[in-house]
């Protein structure tokens, strides 16, 4: 009996801590055909609209992280270019326009990145914000036919303390393609 015991306080710490080694240390986003993976701990909120999704993450202590995509299926250069200046272009005007109000001079500069293992266009644009220097990046890629958005927004420690947030959201980021046309059956008998 005492043998059995034993053996029991043994295998019970084993089995929580193999419990917790088998749990992931990130959770699952996935609405719309857009989904990415995010860390524990941090609170994402769902703004989308008809025609846009619009996925904040934020934890206390970290930067913010967005996620903006039309649901329009861009299959032109043309629509590709529109949404380019209507999402991303506008988006980094509104932002400089705003610290600019603020009485502070952003520096703006062309930067890339990675979103969902492709190369993604994007901005930096930073000022001292609140006495500390900050700012935000911002980058775009079409997936699937659709224009994604990317940014991280806070002071430049916000955003360093977010990198493996920020690195897991944009490299997990999948969007599911558009729907293919259903192929019409041919009636036997015709060629």
């Amino acid at each position: 009996m005492k043998r059995v015991r034993k053996l029991v306080c043994v295998a019970m710490p084993l089995l929580f801590v193999a419990g917790a080694l088998g749990q992931p240390n990130f959770k699952h986003f996935e609405k719309d055909g857009l989904s990415f993976d995010y860390p524990w701990g941090w609170q994402v909120s769902d703004q989308s609209t008809g025609q846009m999704q619009y996925i904040q993450m934020a934890r206390d202590g970290y930067a913010e992280i967005r996620s903006r995509a039309p649901r329009e299926w861009l299959k032109t250069p043309e629509k590709e270019a529109t949404a380019k200046k209507l999402i991303q272009d506008q988006y980094i005007d509104s932002f400089v326009s705003q610290v600019e109000q603020a009485g502070m001079r952003p520096k703006r500069s062309v930067t890339t990145s990675q979103i969902s293992g492709g190369d993604a266009e994007g901005a930096r644009l930073r000022a001292v914000m609140d006495g500390e220097p900050g700012g935000m990046d911002s980058y775009f890629r079409i997936i699937s036919a659709r224009f994604v958005q990317m940014s991280i927004i806070g002071s430049d420690k916000e955003i360093a303390n977010s990198t493996p947030a920020w690195d897991m959201i944009r490299n997990s980021l999948k969007v599911e393609p558009p729907p293919q046309p259903k192929a019409t059956p041919t009636p036997k008998g015709k060629p």
